[in-house]
């Protein structure tokens, strides 16, 4: 029988360059410690494209391990020992691997990396609504998901110039961003309120947040005084920037705790115009949905596994999960927008109040 573990380091390290797909790329690095020592961090392409994985519920309380659905494979390819995110909100920051986790009493906030288990603490939810006025602070619910949406500006993995921009309390429209080293958050100075934030992208050394009033607006973070520049978007000098809008139809179920998706329509800017055009084909995009906004994906470099054109979306109507005795997790499929039709990507039901099935893009 041939000795894989004796194999020349050499030769393993050549081997474990040529993968090319981080969840096979974890699974070489288990086989066996000479394995492990050759599938560091440094041997693997981190520019190689990546396929989101369905993050799913703990469902289980008893375990601390999370399950990854792949869409490549068709089945859980990954379980990952990760007590950081167990009974937490998680939700991706729009960067590659990283989730924002709080817990439900508020007590702990982190970013947090599932696929190399690296944590970075935050200030809490009790730091950022001891900033707010009093008369800005409402009555929460026994689980409230204070913050809504987080944007990271670079990964963590690789730079510590990196700036966490979040929305929370959205109905009262806070802003709030935290660099490597503070202590606290801190609140943007915006000149004036704008409609609560929907979306959040960072492109080319700038924020730029959808509100749901339909308005884009620009923020930077990197001044020298800190303080936060705003203003709404010029179209005409951005005509890459939140190219597509995707509007929802959705019908409540016949158990009236939870809602389906029946349409999806999709937007771009017409820089003319300054307004929303619709547009009926995405060519070779394929637009991932779901917890904390969208993901468009080149389908070319996954030909055969994702389809263009379609919408793989999850359910991400936060309030209405928390209220619903089983939790989120059944409005999942995939559209497709050339006829309207609706197929199931994941073959079984996997629900949570807390923290429902998102997508989330691996990196080391």
């Amino acid at each position: 029988m041939a000795d894989w573990a004796g194999l020349p380091h050499d030769l393993l390290v050549l081997i474990a360059k040529r993968v090319k797909v981080i969840e096979d790329y974890i699974a070489f690095g288990c086989v066996c410690n000479s394995w492990q020592t050759a599938s560091t961090k440094d041997n693997f392409d981190v520019l190689s494209p990546q396929l989101p994985l369905l993050m799913l519920p703990d469902n289980d309380e008893k375990t601390y391990y999370r399950e990854f659905y792949s869409l490549s494979k068709g089945r859980v390819s990954r379980k990952l020992y990760l007590p950081e995110a167990k009974g937490r909100d998680c939700f991706p920051t729009h960067h590659m691997g990283w989730l924002l986790t709080q817990s439900l009493d508020g007590e702990e906030v982190n970013l947090f990396n599932p696929f190399s288990a690296t944590k970075i603490h935050l200030p809490n939810q009790f730091a950022l609504r001891a900033l707010q006025s009093p008369d800005d602070l409402i009555e929460e619910p026994e689980f409230y998901r204070y913050i809504k949406l987080a944007t990271l500006s670079a990964n963590p993995s690789f730079t510590s110039d990196y700036v966490l921009v979040i929305s929370y309390d959205t109905d009262v429209n806070y802003l709030a961003y935290w660099l490597p080293g503070d202590i606290n958050w801190t609140l943007f100075d915006m000149d004036e309120r704008h409609g609560g934030v929907c979306n959040m992208t960072y492109y080319k050394g700038k924020f730029y947040l959808l509100t749901w009033g339909a308005e884009i607006w620009v923020v930077d973070v990197q001044s020298r005084d800190r303080r936060v520049e705003s203003h709404l978007i010029d179209l005409n000098d951005n005509k890459d920037l939140f190219r597509h809008s995707i509007q929802f139809g959705r019908n409540r179920s016949n158990d009236n705790s939870a809602v389906d998706t029946f349409k999806c329509e999709v937007y771009e800017v017409d820089e003319m115009k300054c307004k929303l055009k619709r547009i009926h084909n995405l060519g070779d995009s394929t637009i991932f949905l779901g917890l904390n906004g969208a993901t468009s994906i080149d389908s070319t470099k996954f030909t055969g596994v994702i389809k263009p054109n379609h919408i793989y979306f999850t359910d991400d109507w936060v309030e209405q999960n928390l209220m619903s005795e089983c939790g989120g997790g059944k409005d999942t499929g995939v559209y497709n927008l050339e006829d309207g039709n609706i197929e199931y990507f994941y073959p079984e039901l996997s629900l949570s109040c807390i923290c429902p099935p998102t997508w989330v893009i691996p990196s080391l």
